[in-house]
């Protein structure tokens, strides 16, 4: 008797467990992925005012936001989502790595798009970055979202407003931006264009005509942009 109530609890278990459901995205990379414990983020962090700020900025044709030289010969495209776990760990570990190593020599152009796959907080998010564009802050309140993105799912309109401030915003300006909502159309389109080109996961990142699915180690895209570059 007690063997059989032992049985048909685990077998209540084991239909129960979620699966877990692949990408419909197949990467042509498979490196090994990144460790993903959760980056430190503190509530009264010292505000980055800068994201290096020697290295050019500006949009593609298409509107997306890039950082480094326009015509550097390897592209890596970031896509994106503002609440990411992942994301998180990737733009605070790994990317000021690569910046130094490739985009800051001319090497590559790093392009960021927006992924709404949280929420409405991370439309949010996403419209509020643009809002910080207005006033030439994009990369910088991208950086202060991220590095406390885990604060962001409470209180997430007056959190972003009050990074804003800090940033040197008008405060004025960038709520007024964000209660208009002049950039939801064009952050859905991002994503909705994210969505066609078979982005299902995050972050997901494009060098060249490689494509990589999570977070990874500074070494494993270091090799992948070296790749690319020589062909």
């Amino acid at each position: 008797m007690y063997r059989f109530i032992w049985l048909s609890i685990f077998l209540f278990t084991a239909c129960s467990s979620p699966m877990a459901v692949s990408p419909t995205a197949t990467p042509t990379t498979l490196p090994t992925p990144a460790p993903t414990s959760t980056p430190t983020t503190v509530d009264h962090a010292p505000v980055a005012h800068q994201y290096f700020p020697d290295i050019p900025r500006g949009r593609t044709a298409e509107g997306y936001h890039y950082l480094g030289n326009p015509d550097a010969p390897v592209t890596m495209v970031t896509y994106s989502d503002f609440l990411c776990t992942s994301c998180a760990i990737h733009t605070l570990d790994v990317e000021p790595r690569l910046i130094e190593a490739f985009v800051a020599t001319g090497k590559v152009r790093l392009v960021y798009r927006h992924l709404l796959q949280l929420g409405e907080r991370s439309q949010l998010l996403a419209e509020a970055s643009e809002c910080a564009a207005d006033h030439g802050r994009f990369w910088e309140l991208r950086r202060e979202i991220y590095a406390r993105y885990n604060q962001l799912y409470f209180n997430t309109r007056e959190t972003v407003i009050a990074l804003a401030a800090g940033l040197d915003i008008p405060v004025d300006a960038f709520t007024a931006c964000l209660d208009a909502h002049t950039y939801r159309s064009q952050v859905q389109d991002d994503y909705a264009a994210a969505l066609a080109e078979g982005i299902y996961a995050r972050p997901v990142f494009r060098i060249g005509n490689e494509t990589i699915v999570g977070s990874q180690r500074f070494e494993t895209l270091a090799q992948v942009i070296e790749r690319v570059a020589q062909r």
